[in-house]
């Protein structure tokens, strides 16, 4: 049975951070404003392959696109201030983990414990906070480097001889 804060975590985006990343230098191109962008227009630019939903349902979470994925006021904004911009997108979207994990002292189990959906998929959603942080000057000082996967800890049975 899932808690209520189960369901609360589940509404946070798990994109790739290679397609974000990809979309974001898109976004910055300064004439670069599709009237619409959707699984299709992602497929198109090689933009998070075989992972588009994600993608899309991220950038509507962060209120880049509205529900049927018109760009917003806020792709806009971030044409002309990235990171201000993306600063107060990741405060506002993200308060709930700021609220009960101050910046320094974020790290990657207490970031994954607070997602807590599956290992992978909450690790998915802690790299991708992480990212956003970074690009938006969230400082998060002892936060690794680079992220330790749950899946690397399952071991393999060695047959007995």
């Amino acid at each position: 049975m899932a808690t209520n804060n189960d369901s609360i975590n589940n509404t946070y985006p798990y994109a790739r951070l290679k397609g974000i990343n990809e979309f974001m230098l898109f976004v910055r191109e300064p004439d670069w404003k599709p009237t619409r962008i959707d699984r299709v227009l992602l497929k198109k630019l090689a933009i998070a392959k075989g992972k588009e939903y994600e993608m899309v349902r991220a950038l509507i979470f962060l209120g880049i696109l509205d529900e049927n994925g018109v760009p917003t006021i806020v792709f806009n904004e971030l044409k002309s201030d990235y990171q201000t911009t993306l600063k107060r997108i990741v405060y506002d979207k993200y308060a709930e983990v700021f609220n009960l994990i101050p910046p320094r002292m974020a790290n990657q189990q207490r970031l994954v414990n607070f997602f807590g959906t599956s290992p992978d998929t909450a690790e998915y959603q802690a790299k991708l906070f992480v990212w956003l942080c970074e690009q938006a000057g969230i400082d998060l000082p002892i936060m690794e480097k680079r992220f330790h996967r749950s899946r690397f800890d399952k071991k393999k049975e060695i047959p007995s001889t």
